[in-house]
């Protein structure tokens, strides 16, 4: 019986440290992601643009 409650310990302790790294990793600046989103808007706004002068 105390050792089910030292797994249990374990088991609340584990739990605690995952969900302190998922919030950390939720608010982590990822320069790959952000330059990626970048590039999206970019060859949006460009192939918008060909689509405007193409049109004139």
């Amino acid at each position: 019986m105390i050792n089910v409650r030292q797994d249990i310990r374990l088991t609340d302790e584990l739990e605690r440290q995952l969900m302190m790294r998922a919030i950390e990793e939720q608010f982590r600046f990822r320069p790959a992601v952000a330059l990626k989103g970048l590039f999206a808007k970019i060859a949006v706004l460009l192939s918008s643009e060909k689509t405007v002068a193409h049109r004139a």
